[in-house]
């Protein structure tokens, strides 16, 4: 008998929640704080103008210092792949990340728990630094939360089922991979577009396969019900 298969599992609405639930709201801020520092030196208003140079020099993500020295303290290789994820070039770049965290982050939370979120989220962003040290362009700084943003969007993709065909047939897993690929590549050109900048794209599809990836191998548990 066949007939249309039962739809994936949904974590339950908390009544009374906030609008932006505290995973998202936490990650808001951790990232929103340290721009709106670096804005403040930018117009010499605390420390000084050379603070975002000192700042991208000691937390951006630089493929070269895993294979020569260079750092400027002792784990610096190490620390890299997460301190980048909460730094941007600037406003625009930190607004457009953050409207993409706070909309794929409630989506997510749809099918995860609070502390699966924010796992998968810090994977994510190793997994975007990895795949930019590997495919990149081998030198240069890397800053800004994207890569696990695209993390995001590959791990709803998986958990909703558009990943995986709910038919045998072969095409409806090719159109929604197809549909996948092409939400990607048209965010990276709005991206470089906006924000006139080249886009690391290498971190984008590394966030991404990390956390469909993740989503596949970990589907989302069916919830609990009062």
């Amino acid at each position: 008998m066949t007939g249309n298969p039962p739809p994936l599992p949904r974590r339950l609405p908390v009544k009374g929640a906030a609008i932006l639930p505290w995973p998202v709201a936490m990650l808001l801020v951790i990232n929103i704080l340290p721009e709106l520092v670096l804005q403040l030196a930018d117009r010499g208003i605390i420390a000084t103008p050379w603070l975002r140079t000192a700042v991208y020099a000691l937390g951006a993500f630089q493929p070269d210092l895993m294979i020569k020295h260079g750092a400027f303290f002792f784990g610096q290789s190490l620390t890299m792949f997460f301190t980048y994820g909460v730094l941007h070039t600037g406003m625009t770049h930190l607004v457009i990340n953050m409207i993409g965290l706070a909309w794929l982050g409630r989506w997510v939370l749809q099918y995860r728990s609070s502390e699966t979120f924010l796992t998968f989220y810090l994977l994510a962003t190793v997994g975007a630094a990895e795949a930019f040290a590997l495919i990149g362009p081998g030198a240069g700084m890397m800053v800004g939360a994207s890569g696990a943003l695209f993390g995001l969007m590959g791990l709803y993709l998986a958990d909703s089922g558009l990943l995986t065909p709910r038919t045998d047939a072969w095409h409806s897993l090719m159109g929604r991979i197809i549909g996948a690929t092409a939400a990607l590549i048209l965010s990276d050109i709005a991206s470089s577009a906006l924000l006139g900048n080249p886009v690391a794209w290498q971190a984008h599809a590394g966030g991404f396969l990390t956390g469909a990836a993740l989503g596949l191998i970990y589907p989302p548990r069916q919830p609990r019900r009062a």
